[in-house]
């Protein structure tokens, strides 16, 4: 990193204030001087936070007084403890439009009918703009008003339909909606925060609808305005359809005109699992009007997706899915397939650094908090030169320069040992000695947040490789291999005296150790994928023949037995004779049919049928027509071919 690029920042919250520390990437730089007192920027309590895009300035709700703005371009004079955003004490929920010009606040609504708790605020002025009446929220469907990109057009998630505004919201003016959108049944709405160049003058939206009596909940793709304005209804560019869909979570491409939608469920009709099940289905302006769903090689819900960041590169995405150990592997962004297997280990995070380059595959949450690092220009794992474990990490991310990687224990989450830690790029954890903040201050329950100040527009931090001195420094694959000689052989489990040098695992040959060595044998390793089976199905991974956990292992015609080569023939022949058995029931049922259809029609019987489907047609005419299914439609359609096979009838 250039001398020229300032240092990246982290801000903590705690239950003391708001502090903001400098953290340098380079390995030979001189450490940043620790803070002999603790500075400031806000004191007092605080309930949650969200910064600007640009990291000029941190929102932060205080309950006892509002939002207050602090500035972090260094501008000290500008911070003050009374709110920017005047009687917001009771908001309970915000979030900045794209370009950090606005902020939406929700509050719970007062009897007043006719007065807004969904707000939006200039977040220069501080002053509202204007407001929406909404009782009650979903917070797995924040935010309900949405901004385009470029902030041009806001979208308003009402009842049954999408409102359209000036994305712009004059001050003390009438706000009105310049179109609408009707969607029966919508109860989430998703807009990129990022568009392609070629797709200028379209908007792409993803929703998710909601299953209304016999029509199943189903999640589509739209485009806005639509390619044919008088469709009726809104027509969708691709669409998914499942019954037991309770929820979706969308995640935008880089450029804005992919979406990968994992819908969710919280029964798991198989029974496999106690947490619901979950699919995950990619939907573009290419997939044919159609979702394409993602073939994982492991069987499980899906836990974790990350697109690759950088939008100059092709699109890819990692996924984390399965039962644990998890498969972690990567896939193309235009069709989904597999490209590419991290291997199976207890995983559920998946965090690119900003630049593409490098990816941190974890197991956070009630996990123990295991990390690999990997290098996806080189398809490899980047070696620590001791095993990398961020035990009871609430919240984690990666740095502005892609070189360092922040994990904390915080509260409420954790109510001890709450703290910060840094690591590189390459699993190597930062001495504390070093850090500009003490841990020891936000001991046992004082830590709240700890984040990343986003870089300003104006600075560009270089895409940097590896050190090629990591060899040297003793964090190369070389070093490692010599450090775990060196290192002393862990002590392991007790094995008593009468099951030692016995086979299986460990030296025993009990059930518990068969089936452990069972287990290990199948956990894949990472790997490229070469050859996807077509159609690629959960659980199958045509890339180098080794077997998938539940999958049989390929056969193996030579040197059979005889006795298995003669149960293999007498096998064959029961197929044949079954499918000869088949063929020949499936010509009677069609020689039946024919002569069922060569015989007369009763014109008095054909006349009361058509009749009984007009009167049905009738009825259906007077419904909604976007309320119709399928099958209803198509009988409505067939109106006019009736009535003239009645006419004809002449009875």
């Amino acid at each position: 990193m250039s001398d020229a690029l300032p240092p990246c920042r982290l801000l903590f919250r705690s239950k003391e204030g708001i502090e903001i520390f400098s953290v340098r990437s380079e390995r030979d730089a001189e450490p940043l001087p620790p803070a002999t007192d603790r500075k400031f920027l806000l004191k007092g309590a605080s309930s949650f936070q969200t910064m600007l895009p640009d990291g000029s300035a941190v929102l932060v709700h205080r309950p006892d007084k509002g939002i207050v703005k602090i500035d972090l371009d260094g501008n000290d004079t500008q911070n003050s403890d009374q709110p920017f955003f005047p009687n917001t004490s009771k908001v309970q929920i915000m979030d900045v439009s794209p370009k950090g010009s606005y902020l939406l606040t929700w509050e719970r609504g007062s009897a007043n009918e006719s007065e807004n708790n969904l707000k939006v605020w200039n977040t220069s002025t501080g002053e509202c703009v204007t407001g929406f009446r909404r009782k009650m929220i979903n917070r797995n469907c924040w935010p309900y008003l949405q901004w385009t990109h470029d902030e041009k057009f806001a979208f308003l998630l009402t009842t049954n339909e999408v409102r359209i505004y000036p994305g712009t919201f004059p001050q003390k003016a009438e706000t009105r909606f310049v179109d609408k959108i009707r969607i029966p049944q919508i109860t989430q709405m998703s807009l990129p925060s990022s568009t392609a160049t070629d797709s200028v003058g379209k908007i792409l939206f993803a929703a998710f609808i909601g299953k209304d009596k016999n029509k199943p909940a189903r999640a589509a793709l739209y485009e806005y305005p639509p390619a044919n304005e008088s469709a009726s209804p809104y027509p969708a560019i691709a669409s998914k359809s499942l019954f037991n869909a309770e929820e979706m979570t969308v995640h935008w491409s880089p450029r804005g005109d992919v979406a990968l939608i994992a819908l969710q469920s919280s029964v798991d009709n198989t029974g496999e699992s106690y947490y619901g099940s979950s699919s995950l289905f990619l939907m573009s302006q290419q997939t044919s009007n159609d979702a394409i769903a993602v073939p994982l090689p492991q069987e499980g819900p899906v836990l974790d997706v990350g697109w690759m960041p950088n939008a100059e590169k092709p699109p890819c995405f990692a996924v984390a899915a399965g039962r644990m150990p998890s498969m972690a592997s990567l896939h193309n962004g235009r069709d989904g397939k597999a490209t590419f297997l991290f291997g199976n280990r207890h995983q559920n995070t998946v965090s690119w650094a900003p630049h593409g380059r490098f990816v941190n595959l974890a197991g956070f949450g009630n996990l123990a908090g295991g990390m690999t690092f990997w290098d996806k220009n080189k398809g490899k794992q980047i070696p620590p030169g001791t095993p990398v474990t961020a035990s009871e990490t609430t919240q984690f991310g990666w740095s502005p320069d892609s070189r360092l990687f922040v994990v904390a224990t915080t509260s409420p989450r954790m109510n001890v040992s709450n703290g910060v830690n840094l690591y590189r790029y390459n699993g190597e954890k930062i001495n504390n000695n070093v850090l500009p903040w003490n841990n020891e201050n936000y001991l046992p329950d004082r830590l709240l947040q700890a984040t990343f100040v986003p870089a300003a527009p104006e600075v560009v931090y270089p895409d940097r490789p590896q050190s090629p001195s990591l060899k040297d420094l003793g964090t190369g694959p070389d070093a490692a291999a010599a450090s775990a000689a060196a290192a002393p052989k862990p002590a392991g489990r007790y094995i008593p005296p009468s099951q030692r040098n016995r086979a299986g695992r460990g030296g025993g040959n009990s059930l518990a150790d068969r089936m452990r060595a069972e287990k290990e044998g199948k956990m894949l390793g990472a790997q490229k994928v070469t050859k996807t089976t077509p159609g690629m199905k959960r659980g199958v991974v045509g890339a180098t023949g080794k077997v998938v956990v539940g999958m049989a292992p390929p056969e193996q015609k030579e040197g059979k037995s005889k006795s298995a080569l003669r149960r293999e023939k007498q096998q064959q022949k029961k197929k044949e004779e079954a499918a000869r058995k088949a063929l020949e029931e499936k010509l009677a049922a069609e020689q039946k049919a024919q002569e069922e259809a060569n015989k007369p029609v009763d014109p008095v019987k054909r006349a009361k049928k058509i009749n009984k489907v007009l009167r049905q047609i009738d009825e259906l005419k007077q419904k909604d027509p976007s309320e119709l299914n399928e099958d209803q439609a198509k009988k409505v359609a067939s109106e006019p071919s009736l009535r003239e096979e009645l006419a004809k009838l002449s009875v």
